[in-house]
């Protein structure tokens, strides 16, 4: 005997509890809605009887949602989507939810209700991560550092997706050369709002930029920030949460602001200009923080700290000091950056990048990673050096990245001369 969890329409309720009767099997919890279900789930005893063994519902927004996902995960609970039309099945697809068709009966559902021997667990798949690379205001090198983290990572042997969220001066695409009249973030963005965004159509949105650790897929940012409406909280979240499913870690940049603008709207239900990178940043499994390098990019940093750690843990934040050089802090840069931060702001940086306009220069002059122009820079080695420690466990570069490091890069052009 299976017991059943179930949250449809009624007709469909009923006969899910008429056919799983006829089939030896008991419902035990009836929810109008998938927010209801998730709520009987949370107040049930772990050993009531019967024993919760599989939760099904209609694949429809009403019944099958993201908290149910979650809520079924950290049970331990199978969670099969029933999915008739095509809009079913897409909105099964885009959760990443098993799906069989009530029009094929109830054998169908009883056979994908126990799954093979050498299938894994749902809650057992390993699912991508997410890298958002925030920083204040002014121009630390957010979108720098993105494109270069994002090389870095497809170097080291990773799928890499490149997301631009910024809301307010999306920079990737002209930093990498890419037309952006169809921006793929926003593109994205409007598939989850209409429960069709698939990992397939994540591939079809995006651009692929070739570098020399393997191809990045790029989901460009908004090419007016005018159109900061169509990339809201909620939306962002469906996306990145798909991308997990799509490559191994998606870095997305975001706009500076983290201001919640609540309270100075009148409508609570209106969408919010900085819901974007709120969203992102509080989704993300690892933020990094990059700061000037100076004495204005430090104190903005300083000021904009306790903001970012009332939306995340500390835990989760990486500090990177960009920019750094002796002409605008002194002698030993580095150090005097550390012990500031320590006493200004209770944290010790993560990293402290060289300031070397020159190679950051040859990247955006080319639109390629500073891999591909500048593999043998102090910078792109302290890049390469971050991008490793965001890999889970202790993961040291590849040879290939190591050699990387070690050769110069020779243009096709100078070996015709």
């Amino acid at each position: 005997m299976i017991g059943i969890a179930v949250s449809a329409p009624l007709e469909r309720e009923d006969a899910i509890v008429r056919e799983a009767a006829r089939h030896g099997h008991r419902v035990a919890i009836r929810a109008a809605t998938a927010a209801d279900l998730v709520e009987r789930l949370a107040a049930r005893p772990a050993d009531a009887e019967p024993r919760i063994d599989l939760v099904l519902v209609v694949a429809d927004e009403h019944h099958a949602s993201r908290a149910l996902v979650e809520a079924c995960d950290e049970r331990a609970l199978r969670l099969l989507a029933l999915a008739d039309s095509a809009a079913e099945r897409a909105r099964a697809a885009t959760l990443g939810l098993d799906a069989v068709a009530w029009a094929d009966g109830f054998a169908g559902v009883e056979a994908a209700a126990t799954p093979t021997a050498d299938e894994a667990p749902a809650a057992a798949r390993e699912r991508g991560r997410v890298i958002a690379v925030w920083g204040p205001a002014g121009a630390p090198g957010r979108t720098t550092a993105a494109i270069a983290l994002a090389a870095e990572l497809a170097l080291l042997g990773r799928r890499v997706a490149l997301v631009d969220a910024d809301t307010t001066s999306a920079s990737v695409a002209p930093a990498l050369g890419l037309l952006d009249e169809s921006p793929g973030f926003a593109a994205a963005a409007r598939l989850a709002r209409a429960g069709s965004l698939t990992v397939d159509e994540l591939d079809r949105v995006a651009q692929q930029v070739p570098t020399m650790g393997g191809v990045v897929r790029v989901l460009t940012g908004i090419g007016r920030a005018s159109r900061w409406p169509e990339l809201g909280g909620d939306r962002v979240a469906e996306v990145l949460e798909r991308c997990r499913d799509w490559v191994d870690c998606t870095v997305v940049d975001v706009a500076a602001s983290l201001e919640r603008d609540e309270e100075i709207s009148s409508d609570l239900f209106a969408p919010r200009r900085h819901a974007a990178t709120i969203a992102a940043l509080e989704g993300a499994d690892e933020i990094v923080a990059v700061s000037g390098g100076d004495a204005v990019g430090i104190a903005r940093l300083v000021r904009a700290l306790p903001e970012l750690r009332e939306l995340v843990p500390q835990g989760r934040v990486r500090v990177v000091v960009n920019k750094v050089r002796a002409s605008a802090i002194g002698v030993a840069p580095e150090l005097a950056v550390q012990e500031t931060l320590r006493r200004l702001a209770a944290v010790t940086p993560e990293a402290c990048w060289p300031y070397d306009a020159r190679a950051a220069d040859a990247a955006l002059l080319e639109g390629r990673p500073l891999v591909d122009v500048a593999g043998r820079s102090r910078l792109r080695r302290r890049v390469q050096e971050l991008a490793a420690a965001l890999l889970p466990g202790d993961a040291p570069p590849s040879r290939a990245a190591l050699r990387a490091a070690e050769r110069p890069r020779r243009s096709w052009r100078a070996a015709l001369r």
